[in-house]
């Protein structure tokens, strides 16, 4: 984590400013023109670049930038500073590892399946090849979510009767 302290302490800054701003929508918003918004940017480029990481970018303007939206929305990050803005007592040090975490973790490898039906038992782990079939409970698949810290303070429930479809 040391090697990535640059973009941890580029997240904390940014989240700094959360907590002076009204909750709406439109925060972050305000909070992407902060210029610590750009240090984030530079910091995850440097701690992701594109070449390892192309799940984080997006072509704007012709070159490659880090994507705003899988920076904030599929990150996380988004949802903190909102809780943030609301007054919530979000842990900023476990936000911005698990921030770092997302953007230096391996890369997302993108598979089709297809599982028309299936019921399983509680339990089931089947080896498929490489793969792992496997049910999983409510706390387990929590888990899973990028920003576990945030677990806590949302709540979320999950149907583990149905999965969404991958898009």
């Amino acid at each position: 984590m040391s090697k990535h302290l640059p973009l941890r302490e580029a997240v904390l800054s940014w989240l700094e400013y959360a907590g002076s701003l009204s909750p709406t929508p439109q925060s972050i918003v305000v909070l992407m023109l902060q210029p610590h918004w750009e240090d984030v940017e530079r910091a995850v480029a440097a701690a992701a670049p594109r070449e390892e990481h192309p799940d984080l970018y997006v072509k704007a303007n012709g070159d490659w930038v880090p994507d705003p939206r899988t920076l904030l929305g599929e990150s996380g990050l988004g949802e903190a500073a909102r809780l943030i803005a609301q007054g919530v007592p979000v842990p900023a040090s476990e936000v911005a590892d698990s921030f770092v975490t997302f953007c230096t973790g391996p890369t997302p490898i993108h598979e089709r399946w297809l599982l028309l039906n299936g019921t399983f038992p509680r339990g089931t782990r089947i080896a498929l090849g490489r793969h792992t079939l496997q049910t999983f409970t409510a706390d387990e698949l929590r888990q899973t979510v990028p920003m576990p810290a945030l677990n806590v303070l949302q709540r979320r429930s999950h149907d583990l009767g149905t999965v969404p479809p991958c898009s």
